[in-house]
């Protein structure tokens, strides 16, 4: 059997202030890499047999402190967050007084908007596609991909068929971890679980 465990980097000044960070390169907050420690619990004692992680900052170093010595460890361009563009550093209240239209166009097609200088949800799913792909062509064992919260609503659409805005249904807080599996190349979503920080 195959399975994978999606993981959401840990807590940054971004998702503690509320703006978007995107492609600008944030690191851990002190209560990210606390929240990191939880999810390393969290999953215990399963043998990883190989991970990959994005390449910014906030993901390499929740890698860092999540992935075991001795597991190949690969950083992916494709599972990298949306870039934001203009709106990068920009909270959500203040991108509904100056650009109101323009959230209206988001909130009805999410998958299809594009911020202004940056990329669509949908730009986003087509190199996430490449890399699960490659990702199916694994072996039996257990894989961990480290990335951020765009791109694990691309991969459940890509996996699973589920309409995208029915993704931001589900809460993916910073540290949140998605256990699929597939059985006869069928994929299930066993659990999802947000680690609180003490």
């Amino acid at each position: 059997m195959k399975t994978v465990y999606l993981v959401r980097h840990g807590d940054t000044e971004a998702t503690e202030q509320g703006y978007f960070a995107g492609w600008s390169d944030v690191p851990l907050s002190p209560r990210g890499k606390k929240r990191v420690v939880r999810v390393r619990e969290l999953l215990g004692e399963i043998p990883i047999t190989r991970a990959w992680v994005s390449p910014l900052v906030r993901t390499r170093e929740t890698a860092q402190l999540l992935v075991s010595p001795g597991v190949p460890l690969e950083e992916v361009e494709e599972i990298k967050e949306r870039n934001f563009g203009r709106w990068e550093g920009r909270r959500w209240q203040e991108l509904e007084q100056e650009f109101p239209q323009e959230v209206i166009s988001w909130r009805k097609d999410p998958l299809s908007f594009t911020p202004p200088g940056g990329e669509s949800f949908q730009q986003v799913l087509s190199r996430v596609k490449v890399f699960w792909e490659k990702l199916l062509e694994q072996e039996e064992g257990n894989y961990l991909v480290i990335t951020h919260a765009g791109v694990i609503r691309c991969l459940l659409v890509h996996s699973s068929g589920m309409d995208f805005k029915n993704t931001f249904h589900l809460l993916l807080d910073p540290g949140v971890i998605l256990h699929l599996r597939w059985s006869s190349d069928f994929p299930q979503l066993v659990n999802l679980i947000n680690p609180g920080v003490d």
